[in-house]
């Protein structure tokens, strides 16, 4: 069994970084690194004295502005408390028995079919091949289940899925009537031409189910905003298990507002890019160290050849300079060596180069 840690969980370290005097720097919460837009903050000040009355009971005026950001019907839209709560409620709602989970990922899949009492059958990855998905595993699975998850760009790991490759798989779940949720909440990070493309798809298709956030992109993971595009019918099955109120006023207003911030969104886009490929291009020179070529803003990387043997004991390292990894040994497929850093700004990124030539 797999404990349920999470990244930017660093609550337990502050105790042992009050002797410090620097910052803790944290590489283990996958945030935009420039922080969320000023429009974000324009609307909590402007919005702070509406929180005397109650939100919107359906979100209706942030659906529609999310269907608006996505170039569809608000009609096809469901928010949640974090994309967390649509996650959980997708077994539920469509009477999910089995589950195929694609490992290594994100484990609240993993989490939510147990829930919801479904059987998972999962297909590990390898890591040989950069646990790229394969789709001849995948059309040998897919008859056998009700639901699919799968993560694009997948978490921990970075991989992206081709266009090509998903609408492989989501003929082939057409085909065999089996649900397909797929997880894009990095999506936003990723330099592609298609990335609206499966949210265009969603108002004439019946099985899938297009999972979106504003924690990691728009920063604003306190906010708790996530929202799932779909076909009409699948969204009124997802909403009828929500309670009313599930978004707070605050992150209505937010909500609303950032997705207008087309300069924030290139900015972010353009920064995050350029630095990816910075960090990538020092870590993977690192004695010691195996990266993995990523797609968002995370890089997963392994100890090799090296004195340290495990994450754990790196992140013990690095915490006396003050920085944190994200320790990845609770992954499904995944062993004591992996760890996952953020991009972050630049000197927050050298910082972390430098420690990890220092201790490897």
């Amino acid at each position: 069994m797999i404990d349920r840690a999470h990244g930017g969980d660093i609550q337990e370290y502050r105790g042992e970084i009050s002797s410090y005097s620097r910052k803790l720097i944290d590489f283990s919460a996958n945030i935009n690194p420039l922080g969320f837009s000023p429009k974000a903050r324009a609307a909590i000040i402007r919005n702070i004295d509406g929180i005397i009355r109650y939100p919107q009971a359906d979100s209706a005026n942030l659906k529609k502005a999310l269907g608006a950001f996505c170039n569809t019907d608000y009609h096809n839209i469901a928010v949640g408390n974090g994309s967390i709560e649509l996650i959980y409620l997708i077994p539920k709602a469509f009477k999910i028995k089995k589950v195929l989970i694609i490992t290594p990922t994100f484990s609240e899949y993993e989490f939510a079919a147990k829930l919801n009492g479904s059987k998972i059958v999962f297909l590990k990855t390898e890591e040989g091949d950069d646990f790229k998905l394969g789709l001849h595993k995948l059309k040998k699975l897919i008859p056998k289940v009700d639901l699919v998850f799968i993560g694009n760009p997948n978490n921990p790991i970075g991989a992206y899925i081709l266009l090509e490759e998903m609408l492989s798989v989501i003929e082939l779940c057409q085909q065999c009537g089996t649900f397909l949720a797929v997880d894009e909440v990095f999506m936003d990070f990723v330099e592609t031409s298609d990335r609206d493309i499966l949210a265009s798809l969603v108002p004439r298709n019946k099985i899938l189910i297009v999972l979106r956030s504003l924690t990691k992109f728009f920063a604003l993971p306190g906010l708790r905003i996530g929202y799932a595009i779909s076909h009409r019918d699948l969204v009124k099955r997802i909403s009828e298990l929500q309670y009313p109120w599930n978004i707070n006023s605050l992150a209505q207003a937010v909500g609303e507002e950032v997705l207008e911030d087309r300069g924030y969104m290139n900015k972010s886009r353009e920064y995050v890019v350029k630095e990816k490929e910075y960090l990538f291009g020092r870590l993977k020179n690192i004695k010691g160290l195996k990266t993995y070529p990523p797609s968002s803003n995370f890089i997963l990387c392994k100890l090799e050849d090296c004195a340290i043997k495990s994450a754990q004991v790196l992140n013990e390292m690095l915490l006396e300079k003050g920085l944190v990894v994200r320790n990845c040994s609770n992954f499904r497929g995944l062993n004591e060596r992996f760890f996952r850093v953020a991009v972050r700004k630049r000197a927050e990124n050298l910082k972390l180069i430098m420690a990890l030539k220092e201790v490897l």
